[in-house]
Parts: C-alpha cells; structure tokens; sequence
C-alpha cells in the first residue's frame, strides 16, 4: 500500500510518495479529492479536464532510452 507524507517546506506543501515494486496509484490534479493525494473521481463531477495522475512503480529500472509507447 502506498505510503505518504506530507510535510511543510519553504512555507509550501510537499508530499513524498513511497511505492511497493509494481504498485500503481492515482493522484488527484483536481486538487478536490477528498482522499487528497490520491484521486477519488472528484474530477468527473467539476468543469475541466483534469484526470488523476496514475503513477506505478516498475518492477524493474528502465533501460535508458526506452518508452512505452
């Protein structure tokens, strides 16, 4: 499970994100989510067209110069 903390730096709000090899999560850039940073659909119901951020974390490292396209 995706662990998070969020901390004060600079006057500004940082959040660090610690993954498990091959989790995958969505964060919110609506930034309404009620379960902030992690997206809860909130974006569906508002003007807009931000979506989450999904992020995963690799199993392995990327090779350099490798996509997934």
């Amino acid at each position: 499970m995706a662990i998070h903390e969020t901390e004060e730096r600079n006057g500004k709000l940082r959040t660090v994100m610690k993954l498990e090899p091959g989790e995958r999560v969505a964060l919110c850039r609506c930034m309404r989510s009620a379960e902030f940073p992690f997206c809860d659909g909130t974006h569906k119901s508002i003007e807009g067209s931000a979506g989450p951020a999904i992020v995963e974390a690799l199993e392995a490292p990327v090779e350099e110069g490798a996509t997934d396209k």
